[in-house]
């Protein structure tokens, strides 16, 4: 049952990043390796339901030929996730660093395995249940010798790789997707040994009573690592697209949440506009990367209440919030500036102060960094929400 789920499921995953990144193939040699590495392992995947064995046999004239495609394409697969590790990490080198010897070593590996398959074989008692309930025969233990052995290493190394860099990017979600690869390929060598030591355990198998023929070995261990390793690249080269889209909700929520605060101050000193304003429900469905809008924004916010400081009375310093790092008085800072912009756009729209006269200015010199400032002015226009529209009270 296992088998069968996974030979639907994790093909059509494959598949579907395969069209997903093809967009983005071939803009790089990084981008490149990656989608060489998505689409070899999912047509290495999809060469393991019955139905396409039996068509690529038949096809062929060739039996067992579906085994042998779905490890050169392993190894291929393999190949191309190394060079898309030293890609990324932009160091090329000699020996396994160097592309050509890689590629090198990936044909000879497909050579000697493809020999072994077509002369070696003996075919007429393997029959449709693959090579698995031949682990004692020579040909096929050093078919398997060269196909683990050199997946072990490319996997173990990729691993080794990912995870020494995890450090050189970002923290956040594109760190966490260099974690994922990094499992996947550690995953993909668990695999590895733990498949040497199934054949070394299971050189004797059992025989069909009614056949007369070898009985696939039933190995659900087998079948759940390369599909949790294939979850995990997955994952992990999602990563990058999730972290764009968590930020463009994230840009897009503060644009809809500083728009009251901005709309206000900018119609009272609208020179201060970078370019053409658009509304808010608008601003919506403006594609692309926001965050410059938002430092926009939040420069224009800053530039609106310099404006507005040129036009009003002082107040008395003696009533100005303390300053802390305590988050109740940095809410309380937060509303002193909000309740000082709502008191100066009322004079402004009025030609008087309110009654009381104007609160004291606010003691906060503003974010290190535009993020900061930001974050900032979030807290204010919070703030000013919760004040009744200041041109009308």
């Amino acid at each position: 049952m296992l088998r069968s789920v996974f030979e639907i499921l994790i093909p059509a995953l494959l598949w579907t990043a395969v069209i997903w990144r093809a967009p983005w193939a071939f803009r790089s040699p990084a981008t490149r390796a990656l989608w060489g590495t998505l689409i070899t392992m999912a047509l290495a995947l999809t060469t393991r339901p019955a139905p396409v064995a039996r068509f690529l046999e038949d096809g062929t004239g060739l039996p067992e030929v579906s085994v042998l495609i779905k490890h050169l394409l392993g190894i291929a697969a393999a190949t191309f996730l190394l060079d898309y590790v030293f890609a990324i990490r932009g160091r090329p080198g000699e020996g396994i660093q160097s592309i050509r010897v890689r590629h090198a070593a990936a044909g000879v590996a497909c050579v000697v395995m493809a020999v072994l398959s077509i002369f070696f074989f003996r075919h007429e008692d393997i029959g449709p249940d693959g090579i698995d309930a031949h682990y004692g025969d020579r040909p096929v233990q050093l078919y398997l010798t060269v196909y683990y052995l050199f997946f072990f290493a490319s996997t173990l190394l990729a691993c080794r790789l990912f995870w020494s860099n995890r450090l050189n990017v970002p923290a956040g979600l594109l760190r966490t997707g260099v974690r994922l690869m990094a499992a996947s390929t550690g995953i993909g060598a668990v695999y590895v040994l733990y498949r040497v030591y199934y054949i070394a355990t299971h050189t004797v198998v059992a025989v069909d009573a009614v056949t007369g023929k070898p009985v696939r070995p039933v190995e659900p261990i087998g079948e759940l690592l390369p599909a949790v390793a294939a979850i995990l690249l997955v994952l992990g080269i999602s990563m990058p697209p999730v972290r764009t889209v968590s930020h463009y909700v994230r840009d897009q929520y503060a644009m809809w949440r500083l728009h009251p605060l901005w709309a206000d101050l900018v119609a009272v000193a609208p020179q201060v506009v970078f370019g053409t304003p658009a509304g808010r429900v608008r601003n919506l469905f403006v594609l692309g990367d926001r965050s410059l809008d938002v430092a926009h924004r939040a420069f224009e916010i800053r530039d609106a209440a310099l404006a507005l400081r040129d036009t009003v009375p002082s107040a008395d310093p003696s009533t100005a919030v303390a300053t802390s790092d305590s988050p109740a008085v940095d809410q309380a800072r937060a509303r002193t500036e909000a309740l000082w912009l709502h008191a100066a756009l009322q004079h402004h729209t009025t030609g008087r102060p309110p009654a009381g006269g104007m609160p004291p200015e606010p003691d906060h010199p503003g974010g290190a960094t535009p993020q900061e400032e930001i974050t900032w002015l979030l807290k204010v226009a919070a703030a000013y929400r919760r004040l009744p529209p200041a041109r009308q009270a």
